[in-house]
């Protein structure tokens, strides 16, 4: 007698008979959104046809990890530990840990071991806290494929990866460099941060866009590369006085930097704000403190972790749409 007994179609069986993985099956099975119409049709039809059911003992065990990965470096920078805080209050708000990989360089050639850990842990999502600096969020999307969890970046070009959250680095400089224009500086000059950040290429089109929108120079010699650091501050005021002795007011890349300018002017008895302007980009706490306070522009690092988060819970179910979100980039305001 012939067993009349079918063999029990598994999600491997389901995989194969659709040529993908068995993680964009159980993607489609969990509604998930980074799954095309084309794909996820096809493995709804295939799963009917073969009459797979899911093990709802599986699926309920998945369905409790509950955690995002964060991938991050540069931990030292207010900006970036700032935003971390943001992340982990919105995922605490949601029921959900966070399993953290600290890189220990922005541009970390291997990225396959963080991906890879993150992946086995069965993450329900990914951050990339990293700023794009060179080609570290290239590396990163080398690295990706169709097991990896939905990822977010943050602080970077929102053309360099599908999901980006940014501020308008653009829009914030040209803002400032602005109002610098309507207290009276004519001749205003620029110390970045590094030219491999987006954000520091970004400020820098901001303040030339500025400038030359308002008929004013934006000579060469009026610009000067920090590294984000008070020492880099002071020592490219040296600078700008030798090669650039018509400037009025200078726009520093961020807060540190024009503490750096701040102290070394005071120190070579020039005033401030008269004759000569400083302006700097972040508002960290101690800005108004400064002697005499100093103008600057503020960012929400909170809201830019928090908004990380909501994302990546609107990827992994269309419901869960949580806080509105924002059109990319976020837009900035002068403090």
């Amino acid at each position: 007698m012939v067993s009349s007994i079918r063999p029990k179609v598994t999600i491997k069986d389901v995989a194969r008979a659709c040529g993908v993985s068995t993680q964009t099956v159980s993607r489609v099975l969990n509604d998930r959104l980074d799954v095309s119409r084309d794909t996820r049709e096809k493995i709804l039809a295939v799963i009917e046809q073969m009459g797979y059911q899911p093990s709802a003992l599986a699926r309920s065990l998945r369905s409790q990890s509950k955690t995002l990965g964060v991938i991050i470096a540069g931990l030292n920078y207010v900006g970036i530990s700032t935003t971390l805080f943001g992340i982990t209050q919105a995922s605490q708000a949601y029921g959900f840990s966070l399993l953290l990989k600290v890189m220990p360089t922005f541009d970390s050639p291997d990225m396959q071991p963080y991906i890879r850990s993150l992946t086995a842990h069965q993450v329900e999502g990914m951050i990339y806290a990293a700023p794009e600096v060179g080609d570290n969020w290239k590396t990163v999307q080398k690295f990706l494929n169709d097991q990896t969890p939905p990822v977010v970046y943050l602080k970077g070009n929102p053309a360099s990866a599908p999901t980006t959250i940014s501020f308008d680095n653009f829009d914030g400089a040209y803002t400032i460099t602005r109002h610098l224009i309507e207290q009276g500086y004519r001749n205003i000059a620029h110390i970045t941060g590094p030219l491999d950040w987006w954000e520091s290429r970004e400020r820098k089109r901001g303040w030339m866009r500025a400038l030359l929108d308002a008929g004013l120079p934006a000579p060469e010699c009026a610009v000067v590369s920090g590294d984000w650091s008070t020492a880099s501050g002071a020592a490219s005021l040296d600078i700008l006085l030798m090669q650039y002795p018509e400037m009025d007011a200078i726009f520093a890349a961020n807060d540190q930097t024009a503490l750096g300018v701040l102290s070394a002017a005071t120190a070579k008895g020039i005033h401030v704000p008269y004759p000569l302007g400083i302006a700097g980009y972040d508002n960290i706490a101690e800005s108004e403190y400064f002697t005499p306070p100093l103008t600057t522009i503020h960012q929400d690092f909170d809201l830019l972790g928090e908004l990380a988060v909501h994302k990546l819970m609107a990827m992994n179910n269309p419901q869960n749409t949580g806080r509105l979100m924002p059109a990319t980039p976020i837009p900035v305001k002068i403090m």
